[in-house]
């Protein structure tokens, strides 16, 4: 179900940059306008906050049992920023790397009656990636991004498997190393010579890790789990060009 949220939010950003586009009524060039368009080339640095959705699958397995089940749906909030380099390459395209770091809540909670309440949380997470744009404006970049996120988790007895038979616990992994690929969309636009606001929509799938072990008969299971995280995060960049005239009028 993630997924397909993430699908519609990452195209429906693409829709609305088009959109944009169309109502500046931008020329087939760049050079078609008179005006000063400032260079993309240039490092930078930024900070920004961000939402998040961060959905689970858990798959139980012994030997004459298995199952497999969606996690109850976390979310929450985070603080990220991010240190990186532009290229512009001719009028209209951008390529970039960049790596960042994001202060995470995002919290999973479980609670029933045989057992208390339970929760995983994402503190922390480390990215490197890369990006592609095109400038739809002088000062206007729409761009594809992806990349490489380690994250670290933290469970509070969320992993731990209760036996109704025999009345024992389990204890599962109190922390866990995540990682894996991400993918987005995102718009960019000058404010100001050297500041610069994004807004970008991220969809990271995590790979799968082992949440809970046990293999002294007559107990022999292995729980896994894997996660999927939507975000939307808004970036406040400062940009490092040159303090003389960095604008040239394209005629």
């Amino acid at each position: 179900m993630l997924r397909q949220v993430a699908a519609s939010v990452l195209f429906g950003l693409a829709l609305t940059a088009g959109g944009t586009a169309s109502a500046d009524g931008m020329p087939g060039s760049i050079k078609d306008a008179p005006i000063a368009v400032p260079t993309w080339s240039a490092f930078y640095i930024g900070a920004g906050v961000g939402y998040g959705l961060l959905a689970t699958e858990n798959k139980y397995w012994e030997p004459n049992f298995s199952s497999t089940w969606k996690g109850e749906g976390g979310q929450g909030g985070f603080g990220t920023a991010v240190i990186g380099f532009d290229r512009q390459i001719r009028e209209r395209y951008v390529l970039g790397a960049f790596v960042e770091y994001d202060w995470s809540s995002l919290e999973l909670t479980y609670e029933d009656t045989d057992t208390p309440k339970q929760k995983f949380r994402m503190d922390g997470a480390f990215s490197v990636g890369g990006r592609a744009g095109f400038l739809l404006t002088p000062t206007s970049l729409l761009y594809l991004t992806g990349g490489y996120t380690w994250a670290r988790g933290k469970s509070d007895q969320y992993f731990d498997i209760f036996d109704a038979n025999t009345g024992r616990t389990f204890p599962g992994a109190t922390s866990l190393d995540l990682n894996g690929p991400f993918v987005g969309i995102g718009m960019e636009t000058l404010v100001a010579q050297r500041l610069s606001l994004r807004a970008e929509g991220r969809y990271t799938m995590f790979d799968e890790v082992t949440t809970n072990r046990f293999n002294t008969a007559p107990f022999v299971f292995t729980d896994t789990m894997t996660a999927d995280v939507l975000t939307a995060r808004l970036v406040l960049t400062y940009r490092f060009t040159r303090d003389e005239p960095h604008a040239q009028i394209l005629k």
